[in-house]
C-alpha cells in the first residue's frame, strides 16, 4: 500500500466505513444480545458514567453517590488473578474527572425525555468514527493515513467499545485532539480535556504535546489551547468544592490504587502474571518505568517536534507505567493501539502538518 498511493486512497474510506459498521454491529449485538448482565455493560464505562451524568443532571454530586444499587449482582463483586473476590470499588466511586460524565448529560436530558435509557456507547461510537474520518482527512501519504485509521479502530477498539468501557472513547479524542493541532487548537484543547477526564493514563500525552507547541509555536502557540486548562478547570474546580475528600478519593486516590476498597491485583500486568516479582526489584521497575513515561517523550519530541511524535512516543510511555502496574487490564491496550500508529503520520522534515498551534486562533 505504501508504494502504491492510488491504492491507498481507494482503501482509506473503505477502511472508515467497516470499521464504523463492525463498531455499530458489535455494540448493538451486545447491548441487546442473551448475555449475562456483566457481559452486555461495562461497570464503570455504561452503568457508573450514565449514572453520575444522571446525577449531575439532578444537581447530586456524583463523587458522593452511592452507585451499588444499579449495578447488576455480577457486578457487586470483582475478582482478581489468585481469585480474590473484593466488593467493587465503582459502587461508591466515580474514577473519572467531571468532564467525562458532563458529556453525557445531554444525551440523558434527552433520552429521559422520550422514556429511553441513554448508553455512553453511542458518543463512544462516535467518537471514534470522528477520529478516523479526521485522520482520513489530514494532508499526510494515504499509507500512513490508514495505518492511523486502523490503530484508532482496532480489534481492541471495537471488542472495547462494544462492551463499553470507556477507553475507545478517550484514545480517539486524543488522536481528534492532535488531527486538529495545526488547524483548531482551540477545538483540540476541549478535546484533550474531555479525553484526559475520561482516562487520567492520557496526562502522559500532555507534558510532550506541550513542548511540541512550544517549540514550533511558541507562548502564541501555547495561549492558543486555553481551552484545554480551561475546560478542566470550569469542571474540576466546583466538584473539588464540592467536597474535596469525596473528589481526591475517586478521581486520584482511585486510581493510583489508594483508595479502599482497592481494586484485586489483576489483568496482564507483572504483578498479575509473575507474582513471585515483588518487593524492591517490583518497586525498581516501577520507579524506572515511571521515569521512562515522563522523560523518553519528551527526548522524542525534543528531536522531532511533531505532534505525531508525541502521541506514538505517549503510546510508549504508558507501556512504561502499565507493564509493571498492579491493575494493567486488557482494555488499556486500547490507548496504546491509537497512540503508536501515529508515527506514520511524521514525515521525516518538519511541515505545517507537523506543527502544534501555528494555525488561526480556534
Amino acid at each position: 500500500v505504501a508504494g502504491s498511493p492510488a491504492t491507498a486512497r481507494r482503501i482509506l474510506p473503505v477502511a472508515v466505513g467497516v470499521v464504523a459498521v463492525l463498531a455499530a454491529l458489535a455494540g448493538w449485538a451486545r447491548a441487546t444480545g442473551d448475555l449475562p448482565a456483566r457481559d452486555r455493560e461495562h461497570d464503570g464505562g455504561v452503568i457508573v458514567t450514565r449514572a453520575a451524568a444522571s446525577e449531575i443532571r439532578h444537581g447530586r454530586n456524583p463523587y458522593t453517590a452511592d452507585f451499588g444499587p444499579l449495578l447488576p449482582e455480577s457486578w457487586q463483586l470483582v475478582q482478581g488473578t489468585g481469585g480474590e473476590l473484593v466488593e467493587n470499588p465503582v459502587r461508591d466511586h466515580f474514577p473519572y474527572l467531571p468532564a467525562a460524565a458532563l458529556v453525557h448529560v445531554p444525551f440523558v436530558v434527552a433520552a429521559d425525555a422520550v422514556g429511553q435509557t441513554w448508553d455512553p456507547r453511542i458518543l463512544g461510537w462516535a467518537a471514534v468514527v470522528a477520529a478516523m474520518v479526521v485522520v482520513a482527512r489530514r494532508p499526510e501519504p494515504a499509507w500512513a493515513r490508514l495505518g492511523a485509521v486502523l490503530g484508532v479502530g482496532s480489534a481492541f477498539a471495537i471488542i472495547y467499545l462494544s462492551w463499553g468501557t470507556n477507553d475507545p472513547f478517550a484514545a480517539a479524542l486524543a488522536v481528534v485532539a492532535l488531527a486538529l493541532a495545526d488547524r483548531a487548537p482551540g477545538w483540540a484543547g476541549v478535546a484533550l480535556a474531555v479525553a484526559v477526564s475520561a482516562k487520567l493514563l492520557l496526562a502522559v500525552l500532555v507534558p510532550p504535546l506541550a513542548l511540541v507547541v512550544w517549540l514550533t509555536g511558541g507562548a502564541a502557540g501555547l495561549r492558543r489551547w486555553w481551552t484545554f486548562p480551561a475546560v478542566l478547570a470550569a469542571t474540576v474546580i466546583p466538584a473539588l468544592l464540592a467536597d474535596p475528600g469525596a473528589f481526591l478519593d475517586d478521581a486520584v486516590w482511585f486510581n493510583l490504587g489508594r483508595s479502599e476498597p482497592r481494586m484485586p491485583t489483576s489483568g496482564i500486568g507483572i504483578p498479575a502474571v509473575a507474582p513471585g516479582f515483588d518487593g524492591v526489584p517490583l518497586a525498581v521497575l516501577t520507579g524506572l518505568g515511571l521515569v521512562a513515561a515522563l522523560v523518553l517523550p519528551l527526548v522524542a519530541v525534543r528531536r522531532r517536534p511533531s505532534v505525531w511524535v508525541a502521541g506514538a512516543a505517549s503510546g510508549l510511555a504508558l507501556l512504561a507505567v502499565l507493564v509493571p502496574a498492579r491493575t494493567f487490564q486488557v482494555n488499556y491496550l486500547v490507548l496504546v493501539a491509537a497512540l503508536l500508529p501515529l508515527v506514520l503520520l511524521a514525515s521525516p522534515r518538519p511541515g505545517p502538518s507537523d506543527l502544534s498551534g501555528t494555525g488561526p486562533p480556534a
